[in-house]
């Protein structure tokens, strides 16, 4: 069966530009039923903005989308909440369950399909131990009750293995800041003077705030640190080119400033901080004149942001994926969390945009974790094996509970630490997305059971002996971050024989045998549920000193802001400073470009909405963006195609030169099957913190083709 290759990610990017040839069929094919036009209110999930929209209905035909006016978003809706109507009824939709038979799909029923996974995951069960099953979310379940449900279902099969986004996006930072003040915590755009916008393009990732962004250069100062002139960047008072993969040590350099001039809030740091004389010797190396060839970024620059930053507070910073995906992502988020502190970012009022409140958290947790698990009763036995990673990155299982997923491939090639047979892709579009991807395609082929749960056909699916239609976040009750269920229905009635998530999950698990956890007939039933706590399995993991108090400011072991970290400390993981470590495959004569992989375009978010004509017409092909200098040094010139070459693949797109971007950087975004950018990433030298990996201080060149 030949179908369109795009995934559920492919649905989250969607643009309004033919509107109103959409909205003229839409109204042509709701209006052959005899039903009235409808409008219900709702929440669009196609990114984390989450904003209010208000879906025209009419029959089970979606008929436009717009925003609402009255929701916190106040009307505004990109391109993708304004094509849902598209995505909803995309002829490239799967529309049934499809079992594969040779190198053929055929649709079945649901009972079927539920069948043949439960049969084929009990077989792996008994041969190769629970722990051989892994289940992998992607982006769309970011923040998504259901995670929680995945997590009880995981436990009651009797694998440790659930493997979310997190070991891909946002944990890395997450993990960094809670490390250093106890807490994930947002920047205070509007209450800034001076906001810092460091390895972010909330153009692209945020733009319902790009325009308060902007306007902080007007009435205060925007300082950007980024390897490309993004739009904020020409409209800031400071645009620093950083070289990728050396941010940690341009914040370390900007510290050293500080301490040298007696910039910082040295009452805060008195008070408040734990380290700071350990923290003023690392960073005596680091005087901007040193720093400067590593970085890129001279000292006369580095010298005018640090004084900027001290002399119009309060200065807060907004950082993105741009300085996690490093082999010391974890690291410099402390670095960054750490500049903060020496600014006295984290007053009072700091307190107000925590994740996790501060107090004595120690009692069931090895520290304050940011996600202590809840889960309706019977609450199902402890697992006994330890999920992939935990050897390796231990902290990365105690702050998300879950496996590091970039591990995958090797368990299952490897049989390392144990094997893995079975893999459920919820959302998640795996060969495409992870580090190493030809190791993945590999890991595919030996699996035993590769299911997909999924609107459409992603190369993921392709590959997959399941696919199980999913209905998209409109054919689904409306639920808050919070897992309440604000809406009893979809905004239109589900499509073909998909089944919302939820439901393809409570009944696998009665097909496993597993009813007595899934009595539920719905999702609101799962969320209403009396709610206990998960207690840990995981006993015999250190457990540092904690010496917390209520009514502390910082919800660390010390109560203060740790520039030394106890906890990196007690789980063996260096001094506790905030080192930074240059990249792992740094640029040389055969491959002299630093390649820089996933910046998001407009268009797309990862690998969503590939398919959709209106994001299409958007960007058709990926582009790789390269400075004048490499262009003419590769002898290619813009609009040429190009072979990107690493030491781990070779991949073929369009060249755009441009002198907003660093000199020695290759740009190129993700996502694109036909071009997977991920064939040039690897697995290895991922952040020893938290596994993830150096999507952006890889090693490329450019081959005219």
């Amino acid at each position: 069966m030949s179908r369109r290759r795009f995934t559920r990610r492919d649905l989250f990017k969607v643009a309004p530009l033919a509107g109103a040839t959409a909205v003229g069929v839409g109204l042509a094919l709701g209006g052959r039923d005899g039903s009235a036009e409808r409008s219900t209110h709702g929440t669009c999930r196609f990114c984390l903005m989450h904003c209010g929209i208000v879906a025209k209905t009419k029959g089970d035909r979606l008929l436009r989308v717009e925003g609402d006016l009255g929701s916190r978003t106040r009307g505004f809706l990109c391109l993708h909440g304004h094509a849902l109507r598209e995505v909803v009824h995309s002829d490239g939709r799967v529309k049934a369950p499809l079992l594969r038979r040779g190198d053929r799909f055929v649709e079945v029923g649901w009972n079927e399909a539920l069948g043949f996974v439960a049969d084929r995951l009990q077989r792996i069960r008994r041969q190769w131990g629970p722990e051989a099953f892994v289940v992998q979310t992607g982006w769309p379940l970011v923040r998504h009750p259901l995670v929680g449900l995945l997590h009880r279902f995981c436990r009651a099969f009797g694998t440790p293995n659930l493997a979310t986004v997190a070991s891909l996006c946002e944990a890395s930072g997450r993990m960094g800041q809670a490390l250093t003040t106890g807490s994930k915590y947002a920047a205070d755009v509007r209450g800034a003077k001076t906001l810092v916008l460091w390895g972010a393009n909330p153009t692209h990732s945020a733009p319902p705030f790009a325009h308060v962004v902007e306007h902080k250069a007007a009435t205060g100062n925007l300082i950007v640190i980024d390897p490309v002139r993004t739009a904020l960047a020409k409209a800031a008072t400071q645009w620093l080119c950083v070289k990728p993969g050396t941010d940690g040590a341009l914040a370390l350099s900007l510290m050293h400033v500080l301490i040298a001039e007696g910039l910082y809030d040295q009452a805060f740091v008195a008070e408040h901080t734990r380290g700071f004389e350990e923290l003023k010797q690392l960073v005596a190396g680091y005087a901007p004149g040193q720093t400067a060839a590593v970085t890129s970024v001279s000292a006369e620059q580095v010298t005018k942001a640090a004084r900027l930053m001290a002399a119009d507070r309060p200065t807060g910073v907004w950082f993105g994926l741009g300085i996690e995906h490093h082999r010391s992502g974890v690291q410099t988020v402390r670095a960054v969390s750490s500049l903060e502190a020496l600014l006295g970012t984290f007053d009072e009022g700091w307190g107000q945009r925590q994740l996790t409140a501060p107090g004595p958290h120690f009692a069931d947790e090895p520290l304050p974790a940011l996600y202590r698990l809840t889960t309706p009763e019977p609450v199902p036995p402890p697992v006994k094996a330890r999920p992939l990673g935990y050897d390796e990155y231990p902290l990365f299982e105690v702050y998300n509970r879950e496996a590091q997923g970039n591990l995958i491939a090797r368990a299952v090639l490897d049989d390392q630490p144990y094997p893995v047979r079975a893999l459920m892709l919820v959302a998640s579009n795996a060969l495409v997305t992870v580090p190493d991807a030809a190791a993945m395609a590999r890991a595919a082929q030996k699996l035993e059971l590769l299911v997909t749960v999924d609107c459409f056909m992603s190369a993921s699916a392709l590959q997959s002996h399941v696919v199980l239609p999913a209905s998209t976040f409109a054919e689904a009750p409306d639920v808050d971050d919070a897992g309440t269920e604000v809406a009893r229905s979809g905004l239109v009635s589900l499509q073909h024989q998909s089944w919302p998530d939820w439901k393809v999950v409570f009944e696998l698990g009665k097909a496993l045998g597993l009813g007595q956890y899934f009595p539920w007939g719905s999702f609101k039933e799962a969320l209403d549920a009396p709610q206990v706590p998960y207690l840990r399995d995981d006993a015999h993991q250190p457990r540092p000193a904690a010496t917390a108090v209520a009514g502390t400011r910082f919800g660390t072991p010390s109560g203060k802001v740790e520039l030394v970290s106890s906890l990196l400390q007690g789980f063996g993981l260096g001094s506790g400073l905030p080192e930074w470590t240059p990249p792992l495959e740094s640029p040389d004569a055969e491959y002299p470009l630093v390649l820089v992989s996933g910046p998001r375009t407009r268009a797309y978010i990862n690998s969503q909405f590939h398919g959709i004509p209106t994001v299409e017409a958007k960007q058709r092909e990926p582009e790789v963006l390269v400075h004048p200098d490499a262009a003419a040094e590769a002898r290619v010139h813009d609009g040429s195609m190009v072979a990107l070459v690493s030491p781990h693949g070779r991949v073929v797109l369009r060249l755009k030169v441009t002198a907003d971007v660093h000199p020695q950087a290759a740009v190129a975004p993700a996502g694109w099957a036909r071009s997977n950018l991920n064939l040039l990433t690897e697995a290895q030298g991922l952040d020893p913190i938290s596994g993830f990996p150096a999507f952006r201080s890889g090693k490329c060149r450019i081959e005219r083709v």
